[in-house]
């Protein structure tokens, strides 16, 4: 009966994480989505300082936050900071995209991990949608996630249950 109740379990197991993982590549896409959203929006900003240097500071806005920067007026000085944060923003952002769009899958599934922002992964799990890809990757990191889980689940309960098993005494 316990054998009976463990291998149920383990299906059980197996196919919710399986579910889990074949999230992964759909939570990887949509991370993407908002990270492109986010730098389109903070390059739009950038772009409105840009057109203000190009005006008046013959297109340097390095020139400009400089300036800015360096005026008596403490609003002018925060203007040239925030200008300054946005435009590393930008840079920021731009670098983090390439970073996870342009390799193979597993290299990207790694950048993702490591070179996470938590502010943008944050916004993706609150409007996060399930969805069930069908694509070789999904259905490759769902079953590699549900069978390394299910293994280490075995070897903890197998290291749990190892002090507990009774001595077999072999008599001659």
């Amino acid at each position: 009966m316990f054998t009976l109740i463990n291998n149920i379990i383990d299906r059980c197991f197996f196919t919710a994480i399986f579910i889990l993982g074949v999230q992964l590549p759909e939570f990887m896409q949509q991370y993407q989505q908002r990270l492109a959203g986010h730098l389109a929006e903070a390059q739009s900003q950038l772009n409105q300082f840009e057109i203000i240097a190009q005006q008046h500071f013959d297109g340097s806005i390095i020139t400009m936050v400089t300036r800015y920067k360096d005026n008596s007026e403490a609003a002018i000085v925060s203007t040239g900071e925030l200008i300054e944060r946005l435009s590393l923003r930008v840079e920021y952002l731009s670098t983090h995209l390439a970073q996870i769009t342009q390799s193979d899958y597993l290299h990207n599934v790694y950048l993702f991990i490591w070179h996470l922002d938590n502010e943008i992964a944050r916004g993706t799990v609150e409007h996060f949608s399930m969805a069930i890809p069908l694509e070789l990757n999904a259905i490759a990191t769902g079953g590699t996630l549900a069978i390394t889980a299910l293994i280490l689940k075995t070897i903890t309960v197998n290291l749990i249950k190892y002090p507990f098993k009774k001595k077999t005494v072999i008599e001659h």
